[in-house]
C-alpha cells in the first residue's frame, strides 16, 4: 500500500526491531471445544496491486515501472510471480493486466483456501485499480470474496457503502460488511471518528448492514486510542517487520506477541499473519510513494519456508479459536498476496511454483463443526491410521460434520471411511455444488472400514454429515476418490429450452428423451443464433456430446456450458450429420446448449446426449 515513509512514519517498537514497520510444531489445542477453520476463522489476504507496468498511477507517476525496477536484480527473481517474465539477468517484466492472468490468480487463491482478498483501494482512474476491476469482471470469482484496505483519503464513504450489500463483499458476524482502515501518519483521532461515522451513516442510507470496521496500526496503543475515539469495532496491523536478516521463526514469535499485545488493550482483534518481510529491493532506489526515500538496507528477515508460513497461519487460526470473545469476527488477515518487492507474498512464482499456496491450503482445507482438544479435522485426512478427528466433548452426534475443501471443483464417486468402534448409525456424504450442500450418499453404519460408491458428483467441498450415533464421532480416516464413470446421459430427465420450436410437437425435450423417433426442430429464416438447451439443475462435469440430425443441415455450431454467470465454449464444430460424437477437456456447468452458427434450413436434432467419460 502507498505509505507515508519506508517505516510508515512510525517509531520503532524496540531496540531489537528498530526498523520494524507496518505494512514445525502447531500450537497445542486448549482443553475446550472450538470450531475449526470453517465455520470458524475465515482467512483473507492483502493485495497491493502495483504490477501495472507503464500505466499512470497517482499524480502522474508510474509505480508499476518502479516496482519492476526494484525486482530487477537477479537475487530477487525468486519473487517474480507466475505472470512475470525475466527479461534479462537483472531485469524483469511483472504486469498483471489481462483477464486470463486474473482468472488464474483467483484460481490459485481458491486453491489456497482463502475466503477473501483485501484490496488496497485506489480510484478507478489510477492504474493500481486494474487488478480490482479485473477481479470484479471475472466469471471465476465465485467463492472468493473481497473487501478493502482504505485510508481516509482514498475512497469516499458513499462509494464504499454502495458495495457493502454485494453478495461477494466479505461479511462477518451474520452479515456485517468487513472493512480495514489504515491509521496513517498525520491522521487525527477526530478525523478518524468523523470518517468512521461517515461510513456507518452511508451504509445506513443505502440500507446496508452496519460495517465491522478494523483499524490498522503497528502499535497496540495507537490502534486502541483511535478505535476508542472513532468507535471502530476492532484493531489489527498491516504487517510485522524485523531487521538484520533474523530467522523467520523470530517473525512467527513476533506475530503471536502482537496478537496478545493488541488483545491486552481490551479491544477486539483480527490477528495478522506476515508471510515475509524483506525491503532490500526498495533500499536500492528512491520510492516515489515515500517522497523519494528508500527503505533501510537492514529491514529484512530470512525468507520463510512454505512450512513455516503454514505454521504461522495455523497459530493464528488456533489463536482465533482460543480467543473467541476477542476475535469475534472469526477472521485472520494475511500479509500479503502480492507485496513482492516488500517481501510478503503467496502468489505462485516462476521459481517456486505453488509451494506457498499449497502450504496455506494444508492448513485451511480441513474443518469440522467441533473437535476434541488436539484431535482436529486434519487427523482424518493425513493418511496416518494412528491419528484421528473426534467431535468436541458434550456435542450432539446429529449435526456434526467433517469437511475437506479441494480448493477447486473436483469430481468424486467413492468414499472410504474408518471409525472407532461402531458409533455411527446414520450419516450422509455431501458435496458443495455452487453454494448449496447436496447429498451424494446416505448410509447407516461405518465400523472399522466402509467404502461406498455413488454416481459421480462435482463440488469444491465434500463432507460427512452425521445424523445419528452414540457417544461422540471418531474418524480415523476419510478418503474421497474418483472411480471409473459410465457414460450416463446427463441430459435425461432435465429441464429444456430452445430459441424457437417448429411446432408444439417438435420441442426441445424431444432431443433429450432417448427416443430416436422424436426430434426438436427450430424455426426461422436464419440458422445462426438458434440454440437448444438442457438445464441440469446443479453443476455437472462433462466432456462428451453425441448428436444426430436430419440430413446435413448444420454448417457450424458450438457446444457451450453455463458457468453460473456466463456461457463459455467447450467445443466448436462444423457438421453433424447422421451421428457425431465430440470430446473435449472436462468442463463444469449447470446447463449445456448446442448453439448453431451456420447451416441451411431450420436445424432438426433427433438426439443429443451429454456424458462424462
Amino acid at each position: 500500500m502507498n505509505r507515508s515513509s519506508p517505516l510508515r512514519g512510525l517509531a520503532p517498537k524496540s531496540a531489537k526491531v528498530a526498523a520494524a514497520a507496518l505494512c514445525l510444531a502447531i500450537l497445542t489445542a486448549p482443553a475446550a471445544t472450538f470450531a475449526a477453520n470453517a465455520p470458524g476463522a475465515t482467512v483473507g489476504a492483502i493485495r497491493w496491486d502495483a504490477w501495472v507496468g507503464d500505466l499512470p498511477t497517482g499524480a502522474g507517476g508510474h509505480v508499476g515501472l518502479e516496482v519492476e525496477r526494484n525486482l530487477g536484480l537477479n537475487q530477487f527473481h525468486d519473487r517474480v510471480p507466475f505472470y512475470g517474465v525475466e527479461t534479462g539477468t537483472d531485469s524483469v517484466n511483472v504486469r498483471q493486466l489481462t483477464q486470463v492472468q486474473m482468472d488464474a490468480d483467483i484460481a490459485y487463491a481458491k486453491r489456497a483456501g482463502l475466503n477473501y482478498w483485501a484490496f488496497c483501494y485506489f480510484p478507478d482512474n489510477d492504474g493500481m485499480s486494474t487488478a480490482r476491476n479485473l477481479y470484479q469482471s471475472s466469471t471465476q470469482r465465485e467463492n472468493l470474496n473481497y473487501t478493502y484496505v482504505v485510508s481516509m483519503s482514498s475512497v469516499p464513504a458513499a462509494t464504499l457503502a454502495s458495495e457493502f450489500s454485494l453478495g461477494h463483499f466479505q461479511k462477518v458476524l451474520n452479515g456485517r460488511p468487513l472493512l480495514y482502515v489504515m491509521i496513517n501518519s498525520g491522521d487525527t483521532t477526530a478525523d478518524m471518528a468523523t470518517y468512521v461515522a461517515g461510513v456507518r451513516s452511508a451504509a445506513a442510507t443505502v440500507g446496508a448492514a452496519n460495517p465491522y470496521i478494523v483499524l490498522l496500526s503497528p502499535y497496540a496503543a495507537t490502534a486502541s486510542s483511535y478505535a476508542t475515539a472513532a468507535g471502530a469495532d476492532a484493531i489489527s496491523t498491516y504487517a510485522d517487520g524485523a531487521i538484520n536478516g533474523v530467522a523467520y521463526s523470530t517473525l512467527i514469535s513476533q506475530n503471536a506477541s502482537t496478537w496478545n499485545t493488541f488483545k491486552n488493550t481490551g479491544k477486539k482483534v483480527v490477528p495478522s499473519v506476515t508471510t515475509g518481510w524483506d525491503n532490500r529491493p526498495r533500499s536500492l532506489y528512491p520510492q516515489s510513494w515515500w517522497g523519494g526515500a528508500s527503505a533501510p538496507a537492514n529491514a529484512w528477515v530470512q525468507k520463510a519456508t512454505p512450512a513455516e508460513i503454514g505454521t504461522n497461519l495455523q497459530n493464528a487460526v488456533n489463536w482465533v479459536q482460543t480467543n473467541q470473545t476477542t476475535a469475534d469476527a472469526n477472521t485472520v488477515l494475511m500479509y500479503a498476496w502480492n507485496e513482492f518487492d516488500e517481501g510478503g507474498w503467496m502468489t505462485p512464482t516462476l521459481q517456486s511454483g505453488t509451494d506457498r499456496v499449497d502450504a496455506v491450503s494444508e492448513v485451511l482445507k480441513y474443518s469440522s463443526t467441533s473437535n476434541w482438544p488436539g484431535q482436529t479435522a486434519h487427523g482424518a485426512f493425513d493418511g496416518d491410521p494412528n491419528t484421528n478427528w473426534q467431535a468436541g466433548p458434550g456435542t450432539s452426534y446429529a449435526g456434526q460434520w467433517l469437511e475437506v475443501d479441494f480448493g477447486r471443483d473436483a469430481i468424486f464417486s467413492q468414499a472410504t471411511i474408518s471409525e472407532y468402534g461402531t458409533r455411527t448409525t446414520g450419516y450422509r456424504i455431501e458435496y458443495l455444488n455452487g453454494s448449496t450442500w447436496k447429498t451424494a450418499y446416505t448410509g447407516t453404519g461405518i465400523g472399522a472400514s466402509s467404502t461406498v460408491t455413488f454416481p459421480a458428483v462435482t463440488g469444491r467441498k465434500a463432507r460427512i454429515y452425521f445424523t445419528s450415533g452414540t457417544d461422540t464421532a471418531i474418524i480415523y480416516a476419510m478418503a474421497l476418490n474418483a472411480t471409473p464413470v459410465n457414460a450416463t446421459n446427463l441430459g435425461l430427465n432435465r429441464s429444456y429450452a430452445s430459441s424457437t420450436n417448429w411446432d408444439a410437437t417438435q420441442t426441445a425435450d424431444k432431443a433429450f428423451d432417448g427416443d430416436p423417433n422424436t426430434n426438436w426442430q427450430g424455426r426461422g429464416a436464419t440458422v445462426a443464433n438458434t440454440w437448444l438447451e438442457a438445464d441440469f439443475g446443479v453443476r455437472k462435469a462433462f466432456n462428451t456430446v453425441t448428436m444426430t440430425e436430419f440430413g446435413d443441415r448444420t454448417g457450424g455450431y458450438r457446444i457451450e456450458y453455463w458457468t453460473g454467470t456466463a456461457w463459455a465454449t467447450a467445443y466448436t464444430g462444423t457438421t453433424i450429420g447422421t451421428s457425431s460424437t465430440v470430446t473435449f477437456p472436462t468442463v463444469i456447468g449447470s446447463k449445456v446448449r448446442l448453439y448453431f452458427t451456420a447451416g441451411s434450413l431450420a436445424p432438426i436434432i433427433y438426439e443429443m446426449t451429454v456424458s462424462l467419460n
